[in-house]
């Protein structure tokens, strides 16, 4: 199965005064997607007549969305937005969002407007001052299973909070197993795909040689929802040996994310050859 997505990539020098931004750009993102694209008067998503053919409602108000956030944790105003699937299709949409966002309505409780910033769609500049001509391409990654004994080395780096369950109990540091990872990237992808949950088509064949694990935690409030949530996770480094099969989804992971509460920028993962 093929999965299709558009990278967008926002990057400018300005500096937040913290190092978790995704609350900050998931928040502000929405309200400026939902200027650009909300048509109700009330500009209310409770019973609205629109709400089946919204952008908005399909990202923020679902209880499953179709794109997330990746950044690492150094204050930067820099991110990458992923979209999957048919939400790929509104990248336009998307573009017109972020441009509003950070140029008209600013960030923070101050509304810092950014007037400095670049923005890329699958690494190709169409903002720099002025929007260029726009020529989507998606990108696809493909799920596929080898028949294959070769192993490989590698290091999973977790860049931001991994927030995922084992045993009912969300994982706080090297009790993390290899294949509760594959597993979360497996099911994320069926879900990008609308199909149900499955077992793996694979098993497994990994060797842990060292962890290096450690618990962060991330809180916040969320005005929408009126309660604190918690976006803690584990973050740090696993070195592994791996089969074929394990290596690819594990690739696949960097691209859709892992875990919970990917929208918020949780679960950014990458994959270290390692030879």
């Amino acid at each position: 199965m093929n999965l299709k997505y558009t990278k967008i990539t926002f990057l400018s020098n300005y500096k937040l005064p913290f190092n978790f931004i995704g609350s900050t750009i998931r928040g502000a993102f929405g309200h400026g997607l939902k200027r650009v694209v909300c048509i109700n008067p009330s500009f209310k998503c409770e019973g609205c007549f629109a709400k089946d053919n919204c952008l908005y409602y399909d990202l923020y108000e679902k209880d499953f969305n179709k794109f997330r956030l990746a950044f690492e944790l150094d204050n930067s105003l820099k991110f990458d937005l992923y979209l999957f699937e048919e939400i790929s299709e509104k990248t336009p949409y998307i573009l017109s969002s972020l441009y509003k966002t950070f140029k008209e309505i600013g960030i923070l409780k101050d509304r810092v407007k950014i007037d400095d910033f670049k923005i890329l769609v699958n690494d190709e500049v169409v903002y720099d001052g002025e929007f260029r001509e726009l020529r989507i391409e998606n990108e696809e990654i493909k799920m596929k299973i080898v028949e294959s004994n070769e192993s490989k080395d590698i290091t999973l780096k977790f860049i931001t909070p991994l927030r995922i369950k084992q045993d009912g109990k969300y994982v706080r540091g090297n009790e993390l197993n290899p294949s509760s990872i594959l597993r979360s990237i497996y099911h994320r992808f069926l879900k990008l795909k609308d199909k149900k949950p499955q077992k793996l088509p694979f098993t497994p064949d990994i060797e842990i040689i060292n962890k290096n694990l450690k618990f962060k935690d991330f809180g916040r409030y969320s005005n929408r929802q009126k309660t604190k949530m918690k976006l803690g996770g584990v973050i740090g480094e696993m070195k592994l040996k791996v089969d074929e099969n394990s290596y690819n989804l594990f690739k696949l992971g960097e691209i859709i994310g892992v875990g919970k509460q990917v929208t918020f920028g949780l679960g950014n993962m990458r994959v270290i050859d390692e030879g």
